[in-house]
């Protein structure tokens, strides 16, 4: 089973297993809303999907973005509270600029520059404006092509477009069910 559905499969067992209100899923009055109406005006389940894909951490039966995931030299960590997050990129962060951080999974080596201390970006809130300027501009860029704008997220390089472009496609398709999900609440 690919990545993509096993995520998708996972998001809908857990919300499944919540109690039943009138909104079994619902961004409403959090941060990826609050971002999304700041930004561009892009979907918020649309940035919770990137955050998913991104920084997935599995909890029992549920899976969430990780605000303190960190990807170090291409090896995911879940370190389990912020200060321990912190002390694990205050340590990376001596050896290597490969390194992003976490539930947007910001790249210190291409967007580094947005914050004026690394550790902020471990943030929940500031993790997601990050991110949402990130995309918001990918967005503009892309004239119209959101599977690629999501892409050039992920990878930036315009030699990987195919790379990109399968990303892009992958985010999409968790998108598209954390609407149903939301739809069915």
């Amino acid at each position: 089973m690919d990545c993509t559905l096993k995520l998708i499969l996972t998001v809908a067992a857990a919300l499944a297993l919540q109690p039943l209100s009138s909104a079994a899923f619902s961004l409403k009055g959090t941060v990826w809303e609050q971002e999304s109406n700041r930004a561009c005006k892009v979907d918020p389940k649309l940035l919770y999907a990137i955050a998913l894909v991104e920084s997935k951490n599995y909890e029992g039966p549920s899976v969430k973005p990780n605000p303190y995931a960190l990807n170090i030299d291409n090896k995911a960590y879940h370190p389990s509270t912020r200060e321990k997050a912190a002390d694990q990129l205050n340590k990376a962060l001596t050896k290597t600029r490969t390194i992003a951080v976490g539930a947007m999974q910001v790249s210190m080596r291409w967007n580094g520059h947005r914050v004026s201390n690394p550790a902020d970006l471990l943030d929940l809130n500031t993790n997601v404006r990050v991110g949402t300027q990130i995309f918001c501009e990918f967005i503009k860029e892309g004239k119209g092509d959101l599977a690629l704008a999501l892409g050039r997220y992920h990878t930036p390089n315009p030699d990987l477009e195919q790379v990109a472009r399968d990303y892009g496609v992958n985010v999409l398709r968790v998108w598209r069910r954390l609407i149903v999900l939301e739809q069915e609440g």
